[in-house]
């Protein structure tokens, strides 16, 4: 710090706590946002993050644009390849042929830093995709949470007969599985202009995709009348058909990946094509001799064009060849009208002797790797308990307050009488002192305060003797089996549950417990207390802006009960498969996560019976009947709950929601998680006496409740989102330049725009639709797996099948990123462990001398142990040898386990024989 330095009240003159995290996790970390709003508000002294967001420390970070022969284009970005773990597969190296193709729009489950993939594409993979799962990204951002959209296109793979396809639906996915040899292209991925203008990224130049090519359409003839479903799958006759009479660019469909090869193969292919091919069925049929297609590397280069043809030895097949054949500058008897080619760029060369314009198919691909699995699990504390009550060490390892209860601290003491620091408290209104919130009178209780060091009962929170901070809690023994029979009795439960667990110790400054009988009523019902008292459902976060009532298990006539009248065209909802707006506060959560809620519901129901004696609120028997009730979202690190509606359900291991639900909780959807709380729970059983007395004891706890929703107050990256049903012509012409999405701020129908006004809510549209919000795997291959060899080994096998990824680089990277400091960290942490007792968990940094614990005298075992040091040994020397990784990387592996040979070898008992001494 160079400013007000040696002050007496601080430490150090060094940067420290929260100025830390403000400039490494916010000025680094974000330095693209931060630099918008810079230029935005044309504030000057600021250019120094030009530097950051460069990469000062890697040239290959860099988002700025080269030039290649006068045309601008984006650098590849190895960032997201750092720090490769285990079992997380690789998906593609940076910008490299085969990776994600870029494609942009919106569905109604993306945006909001969500992309879109195709569900064939995720079981192709593998099933290491599966929604929800995170994905990280080269760009726009660092990550993206993963949404099925069957809208656009999935892998092409070459069979193991030879054959190469694309793979578009669900069940020619699980259908051909088995058959795959090679993943040549891994698809698209669907990525909003929002995400580019969130993050401050240039546009990259967009493929030449459908909604660009139907806009050109459009403007060459305004007055057709063709259906647009038709112009989707054009024949070969009707896509030459148009290019000729209207002067367009050819159909997507026919166009193929020709930037992916250079003139040389260009050549060669129109040579093989015209001297050895045969057209059949008046041209709707090429027939290439497959041999000489493959001497000649013609095979690959078919492939890598993304061209699908069948292999039937001797004869290799293109079906409706026409478009294909005209692009390599040949007429229908397959003559050559050409001899050389003029331009280093093939497809200026193939715009010159087609006859019609190509554009490019796949100009921007898209690396990615995996980074952590979905999520639709219970929040629980470690290890969980069932009620805040504390038992110190009377219930054992286990914390069980069934052993508390008959716990003796001798042979002569009175069973379940046990001591624990807990706060002292008293009755107001009779004096009666104890530790209950609530006297048996009825009164609630106040803390009890005293000087620590005086001894003096004090109402102050500083003693005025000795200026001391005055506190409530002290070791004291309670008659806690009297409490256990007593909590029973008084709810009217019988004591035969299988398992039942309180705390050690209260981490709140008054250490107030809570009831002993919410404990046993949640037990009952297979639930588990988080901090303060409530019971959380944790699950990954989806936007989701438009729903089907087919597809989250609700009848129309329920959903017009909730409030959904219209679809999104205004026609009444009379089909569970009209397509409705998502009102902004109603949320669509897993099955797994309902059957948690719809028991909590009867907890609550339970609690409100037998403990507070009145009548049960939910009544609920099946997941159908929590349909409609209120929830509370929740995100770590916050403080403010947010009110929702549960509308349906997914079988999908996520939590789908309003982009402005995930904002109003400070999250977007990049493969962020956080819980959902019914909200009678957290009116009943939340308590700030609960939380931890402890810096960022308050976060994560619901201290205030949004009820009402306003767009307006959300995180601003909501407002970046667009809503339109197709992207402006305009705006695919401008991205081949590499514009910046700034300048179509004005164009787009952003979120931004519509603030203020009721547009705010309604009338939002989507470019790609879905036809299921839940296609796809259920779970992740990496949940499903067993142990780290065996999701290691899936993932070297889907690096070696897709040609996008450098098998060698990934086990090296896993290797060095993940093993090798896995094993070092072990084999220090071995070296410096202390050891405990496994009666009474009492730790120790050097063995006692007696070599039983002093405490209780149990028996004092390791904490570290051999087998967790060497286990990723002999798998690491396994894959160095097969994947022929770098001699460094080899030799490192040698010393680490020459280093693990000489700790756990013992030379002294080695058998030896009189050779040895010869």
């Amino acid at each position: 710090v160079e400013g007000h330095r040696n002050l007496e009240r601080i430490n150090t003159n060094r940067v420290r706590g929260g100025m830390a995290l403000v400039l490494a996790e916010g000025l680094a970390l974000k330095a693209p946002k931060i630099q918008k709003h810079v230029k935005n508000l044309k504030i000057d002294g600021w250019e120094w993050l030009e530097q950051l967001i460069s990469g000062v420390k890697s040239s290959s970070d860099s988002e700025e644009d080269e030039e290649t022969d006068g045309k601008p284009k984006i650098k590849p970005k190895d960032k997201y390849m750092r720090d490769l773990i285990a079992g997380r597969p690789v998906f593609s190296h940076p910008s490299r042929p085969g990776g994600f193709r870029l494609r942009y729009g919106r569905s109604r489950n993306t945006s909001f830093a969500a992309a879109g993939i195709s569900p064939a594409g995720m079981i192709v993979m593998d099933d290491f995709i599966a929604p929800g799962t995170q994905l990280k990204v080269e760009r726009p951002g660092k990550a993206a949470g993963m949404a099925p959209v069957d809208s656009i296109e999935g892998p092409t793979v070459r069979l193991n007969n030879g054959d190469v396809l694309r793979i578009d639906t669900i069940d020619e996915a699980y259908a051909l599985r088995s058959e795959v040899e090679e993943i040549i292209d891994i698809g698209e991925i669907l990525i909003n202009y929002g995400d580019f203008l969130e993050n401050n990224h240039p546009l990259a130049p967009s493929p030449y995709c459908f909604e660009w090519w139907i806009q050109e359409y459009r403007k060459a003839a305004p007055d057709a009348e063709t259906d647009e479903a038709e112009l989707k799958d054009p024949t070969q006759e009707v896509a030459l058909d148009l290019c000729k009479e209207l002067n367009i660019p050819l159909h997507p469909k026919f166009t193929y990946l020709w930037h992916d090869i250079d003139n040389s193969q260009y050549t060669v292919l129109a040579d093989l094509i015209s001297e050895d091919g045969l057209l059949e069925a008046d041209g709707s049929i090429l027939k290439l001799p497959l041999q000489r297609t493959i001497d000649t590397g013609m095979k690959k280069v078919l492939e890598d064009l993304l061209v699908q043809h069948k292999v039937n030895d001797p004869t290799l097949t293109i079906q409706e060849p026409l478009p294909f054949i005209y692009s390599l500058g040949l007429d229908k008897r397959l003559s050559k009208g050409w001899d050389s080619l003029e331009h280093e760029e093939l497809l200026e060369n193939i715009n010159e002797i087609a006859g019609f314009v190509v554009r490019p198919r796949a100009p921007t691909r898209i690396g990615a790797r995996m980074g952590r699995p979905e999520k639709s699990d219970k929040r629980k504390m470690t290890p969980a308990p069932h009620a805040l009550f504390p038992i110190a060490e009377a219930g054992g390892n286990t914390r069980s307050l069934e052993k508390a209860a008959n716990f003796k601290v001798n042979t002569n003491s009175k069973a379940g009488t046990i001591p624990v620091e807990i706060g002292n408290r008293i009755c107001p209104a009779c004096g009666v002192e104890g530790f209950e919130f609530r006297c048996d009178c009825g009164e609630y209780t106040l803390p009890k305060l005293f000087c620590p060091r005086c001894g003096i009962s004090v109402n102050k929170a500083k003693c005025p003797k000795c200026d001391s901070k005055t506190t409530c809690t002290s070791m004291r023994k309670i008659d806690f089996k009297s409490i256990y029979q007593k909590a029973y009795a008084n709810i009217g439960e019988r004591d035969h549950l299988d398992s039942f667990k309180g705390v050690k110790k209260m981490m709140s400054k008054h250490m107030t417990p809570e009831p002993l009988e919410k404990g046993i009523l949640r037990a009952k019902h297979d639930l588990f207390t988080f901090k303060d008292g409530t019971v959380r459902y944790d699950m990954s976060d989806i936007p989701l802006t438009h729903i089907r009532p087919s597809e989250i298990g609700v009848s129309c006539e329920r959903m017009i009960e909730l409030g959904y009248l219209k679809d999104i065209y205004g026609k009444p909802l009379t089909d569970s498969e009209q397509v409705l707006c998502l009102k902004v506060q109603d949320l669509v959560i897993s099955y797994d996560a309902a059957d948690y809620i719809l028991r909590i519901t009867q907890y609550i129901d339970d609690l409100l019976v037998k403990y507070y004696k009145v009548a049960p609120y939910y009544n609920t028997k099946h997941i159908d009947d929590i349909v409609g009730v209120l929830l509370m979202g929740l995100a770590p690190h916050t403080s403010a709950g947010v009110l929702g509606r549960l509308l349906g359900f997914t079988t999908a291991s996520v939590g789908y929601a309003h982009p402005y639900f995930h904002a109003a909780k400070r999250r977007n959807c990049d493969g962020d998680e956080d819980c959902v709380m019914l909200l009678m729970d957290g009116l009943l059983n939340f308590s700030r006496d609960y939380l931890p007395d402890k810096r960022g004891g308050q976060m994560d706890a619901p201290l205030v409740l949004t009820t009402r929703l306003d767009p307006s107050e959300v995180d601003k990256e909501a407002h970046n989102i667009d809503m339109c049903a197709s992207y402006p012509l305009e705006f695919y012409e401008a991205t081949q330049n590499i514009a910046n999405p700034k300048d179509f701020e004005d164009t787009m129908d952003l979120v931004s725009s519509r603030l203020g006004t009721t547009l705010q809510y309604e009338e939002f549209m989507f470019t790609h639709d879905t036809s299921n919000i839940a296609a796809g795997p259920l779970k992740s291959a990496y949940k499903t797996l067993g142990t780290m060899v065996e999701k290691m080994d899936a993932q070297l096998e889907l690096a070696k099948k897709i040609r996008a990824v450098d098998a060698p680089d990934v086990a090296e990277r896993v290797l060095t990123s993940h093993f090798l400091p896995d094993m070092f960290g072990n084999l220090r942490a071995f070296s410096r462990q202390g050891t405990r007792c496994v009666k009474c968990a009492a730790k120790f940094r050097r063995p006692p001398l007696t070599g039983s614990c002093p405490k209780c005298g149990g028996r004092v075992i390791l904490t570290v142990h051999e087998g967790s040091v060497k286990k990723y040994l002999q798998v690491s020397i396994k894959v160095a040898e097969e994947y022929n990784v770098s001699s460094y990387t080899k030799q490192r592996i040698e010393l680490i386990g020459y280093d693990m040979k000489s700790l756990f070898e013992n030379d002294k008992s080695k058998q030896m024989g009189l050779s040895d001494f010869m």
